[in-house]
């Protein structure tokens, strides 16, 4: 009976020190990573890993299905890996406060400046392109560019966000600018959208009251304004020096074409304050209503555009962004990086490097819920393109057209997130007070760049 008590107390005691062993193991710090690797080192790819999604960008099991590909193929590769998957975050903020957020973790090129530099949640990636070999050289360069804070990869950009317009081509041909059959060609200029938005202009029987217009700018968002920044040659941003230059000749050439767009009444001021006559004048047109070239935000929101196009049996196609003399085509890009605080940065990094190899890009955009590919050799391809029936035969090649052309849309991906804030609310209200008569646009301009600079200077 003695042993037998013996031989329990020891096996108490032998549970009891497995368990502070597991409890002091879950309670161990997590080590910050830089990313930075050791000459010569070799990654280890294994174990578990948790990637965390936004709700509202993966809401549905239909817009999953790309994620939940992407990391199939990953798996494929490695067997040994275990990866979970949370697409239930509202806000990331608390889960990096905590270091409780997955090992891998969706973003946008509009919050890299942020998580990395900012509030240090992103791993650098350069050190792993290295050590996994992973070749760049065929993705997007613009594109690319985006995926960087400060000179370093922190991110892999898994789409390519080239602006585009849908266009009612049936209005195109009434107005004699397009024959049966044809469409805008892929290197269309800013000159062209201005002759045709000349001849596409319509009144109705007052003179004053506009039915139609050539195109629906929604001036308050980044991408619609920041070609304008460099169409002409301006060097809006300089981050050399973290100073920003508005008032540059050649930025404020950029938007007096916008200026010049909205006076002309070429473009329909989508969100802007009006005036009580300009209001007038635009009474019966609308963004869905009278504007012949379409704001398309990413190719994901294609449908929602072409089903209208199509339920009032309107002939449709797709335009890039008209060329300007400089590089000025917006684009973006939506991916995933590595929480710099991961316990498994090897298969972390393995994981989101994927993403710039064709096997991943083909995982992750041949079905619903992908988008358009960032490696140039996958572009013409139509694993990408929509299957549903009415979408044949449309211009896809726009949304990699001119990518030698491609410049940061979103101001957060060039300036930090306190100074995007004053340039997008400082535009918006530039606009709104121009189409009010309320103030001169010039002085406005050279406000935000006072507001930006001080505060940036703030900021280092």
């Amino acid at each position: 009976m003695k042993s037998i008590f013996s031989n329990l107390k020891k096996i108490a005691f032998l549970c009891l020190a497995v368990c502070l062993l597991f409890a002091a193991t879950a309670c161990k710090p997590k080590e910050y990573n830089t990313g930075e690797l050791p000459d010569g080192y070799i990654p280890e790819v294994g174990g578990k890993l948790k990637v965390s999604c936004r709700a509202d960008v993966y809401p549905s099991e239909a817009s999953r299905k790309s994620v939940r590909n992407w990391i199939n193929a990953f798996r494929a590769k490695y067997p040994n890996v275990t990866v979970e998957t949370d697409f239930s975050i509202p806000d990331y903020a608390p889960l990096i406060s905590s270091k409780t957020i997955g090992d891998v973790f969706w973003l946008s090129d509009a919050d890299v400046y942020n998580y990395a530099i900012t509030m240090q949640a992103l791993m650098q990636l350069d050190s792993y392109v290295e050590a996994f070999n992973v070749d760049l050289s065929d993705i997007y360069s613009g594109i690319l560019n985006l995926c960087e804070a400060k000179g370093k990869l922190f991110f892999a950009g898994m789409s390519c966000g080239n602006v585009v317009f849908t266009y009612n081509v049936d209005a195109m041909v009434e107005a004699g600018i397009l024959q049966p059959g044809e469409r805008v060609a892929n290197d269309w200029t800013w000159e062209d959208f201005k002759s045709y938005a000349q001849q596409l202009k319509k009144y109705d029987e007052d003179g004053i009251t506009l039915t139609q217009v050539g195109a629906g700018f929604p001036l308050y968002w980044p991408n619609t304004f920041t070609p304008f920044l460099y169409a002409y040659g301006g060097e809006w941003v300089d981050k050399t020096e973290n100073k920003v230059m508005l008032s540059n000749d050649k930025v404020r050439q950029g938007i007096q074409e916008v200026i010049d767009a909205i006076d002309n009444r070429w473009i329909y001021p989508e969100g802007s304050q009006m005036s009580a006559q300009m209001a007038t004048e635009y009474g019966k047109v609308s963004t869905r209503n009278g504007c012949v070239f379409a704001y398309n935000q990413a190719y994901t929101v294609l449908t929602t555009n072409a089903d209208i196009y199509n339920t009032r049996g309107i002939t449709w196609d797709v335009a890039p962004w008209p060329l300007f003399e400089q590089k000025a085509s917006p684009c973006g890009t939506l991916g995933f990086g590595v929480f710099s605080y991961t316990r498994n940065k090897d298969t972390a990094a393995a994981l989101v490097l994927s993403l710039f190899s064709e096997e991943g890009q083909m995982a992750f955009h041949g079905q619903e819920g992908g988008d358009v590919p960032v490696l140039k050799k996958l572009g013409d391809q139509d694993f990408w393109h929509l299957t549903k029936e009415g979408y044949e035969g449309k211009n896809y090649a726009a949304f990699t057209a001119n990518y030698d052309r491609y410049v940061p849309g979103q101001v957060n991906a060039c300036v930090p997130p306190e100074v995007a804030t004053i340039i997008e609310n400082g535009i918006k209200n530039l606009f709104d007070n121009y189409c009010r008569n309320a103030a001169d646009w010039v002085d406005s301009l050279a406000k935000i760049e006072e507001q930006c600079n001080q505060l940036w200077g703030q900021l280092e």
